[in-house]
């Protein structure tokens, strides 16, 4: 069963989360606030979709790092996909694109999730 939102797409044990044009503070507060929901829910698969967004500032990057932390040792998956290029240079700057897998496509990080090939989330 899918359930699409504005913010989200909820699929039967994976949600795919919509970033905003511009991830900061606010918009990023938003994005963990969801994700926190979803995971009090039990859901334990997440993509994270950035085809939208433009920018990503110091504050977005430390909310995405609260994410991952969430998630780490085995707690669940999670997956970025949509990532402008400048972007994904920031985030393999920062060693982020090591613990998680960026997909070109939402599509195409749902059919990773479905075929069981990624990687637990590792954050040391």
């Amino acid at each position: 069963m899918k359930k699409k939102n504005r913010n989200f797409m909820e699929m039967e044990d994976c949600v795919v989360l919509f970033a905003d044009e511009y991830l900061n503070d606010v918009e990023g507060e938003k994005l963990e606030e969801l994700c926190d929901a979803f995971l009090m829910k039990g859901v334990k698969k997440l993509i994270i979709d950035f085809s939208d967004t433009g920018l990503i500032n110091s504050v977005g990057i430390s909310i995405l790092v609260g994410i991952m932390d969430k998630l780490k040792g085995g707690k669940g998956v999670l997956l970025f996909s949509g990532l402008k290029k400048v972007n994904h240079d920031i985030f393999n700057m920062l060693g982020l694109t090591k613990n998680v897998p960026v997909c070109k496509t939402p599509q195409e990080a749902l059919k990773m999730i479905e075929g069981g090939s990624p990687r637990k989330l590792t954050v040391q």
